[in-house]
């Protein structure tokens, strides 16, 4: 760092580049640096507990799981190679989204969660929509996590009660385990046996996938794979399955929670890259061997695709990985509300009964909205897709695909500990139109930052298409599965493991 920027006043508001000087848009200014959401020196509870690995393992968790069981079947719509090409594609797109919410609070610590950064985008009013999409999303996932663990028991118990009674267990165990542990540091440990438990599931069907003769679920006599090498699907068919895939990994925008809790933030990309690396290669190698193995005979989710004995100890070994999902999103879910009604108040981090009771019950309250959810929709692949369609691409490609255009415009740096070059502290926002204007001469500044800008733009053009595209295609496969009779109604006690 130059002396010239050392020396700089704290109350400039002057951008310096190349010998030139651009004039920004006032700034309240400040003498402190901007205050962290999370003070891990005061208060009776500390959220800053993460270490980097604890970190890359929530990554990991909040990446596989639910999306993973359905991604086999998502490479017989698009084809082998497309499919593949694909989700690697995808996963380019949710690495880059995932490495700038992670790595956003190193200029702006007070960031929790996506709807701040919105705020800082466009103000008041898109940190109020976000946010309580951004909720929805959540509390979905979650409710997804408790459906695919309904799936789960109602295989190993050969469906002996009602499923809701199933989901409705999942429930009050999501909510018991989840109402003690109050940080992530806390849930990182569980999130071990998570990964563990649906990794080694998955990995044993693929195992005996291979060592069958023939598909568990092929017809007796001659049988035809049917691989798509090249797609053959649809436009609603192709886009559905797209919309799956991004659910796989669509994560990203949870990632502000992660490095809130950090011990130290600045070591969220090691984190992201180790945690994005070992899932997408896991979710591409086990894909293919599934798939490429068993063909059009897949089950949904995967773990039944190798007949009903390895079914049964693929998710009794699950069985703890999947009820993590439910724990962890609900946990996030609950973090929101929780962190939105007592942000800036001692009770944030302190053991007092306002404290307990906001926690409390903002948990209650996602539970029993996921419980809800999960018996209005009570299907499977296409709730995936609709969840993967409709809102996750605000959060991993036209969110972070603005704030990529936020950082070319502003060139936020960080001087003795304050945001410099276009920073900003909390509560402080520069006109939405200003900052966009200004990012379109980005490419001026040399290759990279064209790079940049053309990747923003390709985020969110994609984003934009899934969400039109993928709901369409799901809501007309939603429309077929009642018109077929798949679907039998709401708040179902029919068995969802078959």
């Amino acid at each position: 760092m130059t002396d010239a920027k050392k020396s700089m006043p704290q109350d400039e508001t002057h951008e310096v580049e190349h010998g030139t000087t651009h004039e920004l848009p006032p700034a309240k200014p400040s003498t402190q640096p901007p205050q962290d959401l999370f003070d891990s020196g005061a208060g009776e509870v500390d959220f800053r507990g993460v270490s980097w690995q604890s970190a890359a393992i929530l990554i990991a968790k909040f990446q596989i799981g639910l999306g993973a069981l359905s991604l086999p079947g998502t490479f017989h719509v698009l084809g082998f190679f497309p499919g593949i090409l694909c989700f690697i594609v995808l996963a380019i797109i949710t690495t880059i989204s995932g490495y700038l919410c992670g790595n956003a609070r190193q200029y702006y610590p007070h960031i929790h969660s996506i709807s701040d950064a919105a705020e800082i985008l466009f103000g008041k009013g898109a940190r109020e929509l976000i946010g309580v999409i951004y909720y929805i999303y959540l509390a979905l996932v979650a409710g997804a996590g408790m459906l695919t663990t309904s799936v789960a028991l109602n295989a190993l118990s050969n469906h002996e009660t009602c499923t809701m009674v199933f989901v409705a267990v999942t429930c009050a165990a999501a909510f018991i385990i989840r109402t003690g542990f109050r940080s992530l540091e806390k849930v990182a440990w569980i999130s071990w046996i998570g990964v563990a438990g649906i990794v080694f599931a998955i990995w044993i069907t693929a195992i005996a996938v291979l060592a069958q003769s023939r598909p568990a679920a092929a017809p007796p006599g001659p049988i035809v794979l049917n691989i798509q090498v090249l797609p053959k699907a649809t436009f609603s068919q192709a886009m559905a399955a797209v919309s799956s895939q991004l659910f796989a990994l669509g994560a990203s925008g949870t990632f502000f929670y992660v490095s809130a809790e950090m011990k130290r933030p600045e070591q969220f990309t090691r984190a992201l890259i180790c945690g994005q690396t070992f899932i997408v290669i896991t979710n591409i190698a086990i894909s293919s061997i599934i798939y490429g193995k068993i063909g059009q005979y897949l089950a949904s989710p995967a773990l039944g695709s190798a007949g009903p004995v390895v079914k049964k100890v693929s998710y009794r070994i699950a069985l703890p990985g999947l009820l993590v999902t439910a724990v962890l999103w609900s946990h996030i879910a609950a973090k929101y509300w929780f962190v939105r009604i007592l942000r800036g108040t001692r009770h944030l981090q302190s053991n007092t009964v306002v404290h307990w009771a906001v926690w409390i019950g903002s948990m209650l309250a996602t539970v029993v909205f996921a419980f809800i959810v999960v018996g209005v929709v009570p299907f499977f692949d296409e709730f995936l897709s609709l969840v993967g369609a409709l809102v996750n691409p605000v959060f991993t490609n036209i969110v972070p695909g603005f704030m990529l255009f936020f950082f070319l415009a502003r060139r936020p740096v960080k001087v003795d500990g304050l945001v410099r070059n276009g920073g900003l502290e909390a509560g402080v926002t520069v006109s939405a139109r200003r900052w966009l204007l200004e990012s379109f001469g980005a490419y001026r500044r040399g290759w990279k930052e064209a790079i940049a800008f053309g990747t923003g733009i390709f985020m969110i053009q994609t984003g934009a298409f899934i969400i039109v595209g993928g709901t369409y295609a799901t809501v007309l496969s939603i429309q077929q599965s009642y018109d077929k009779g798949r679907v039998s109604g709401v708040f179902s006690c029919a068995d969802n493991s078959v």
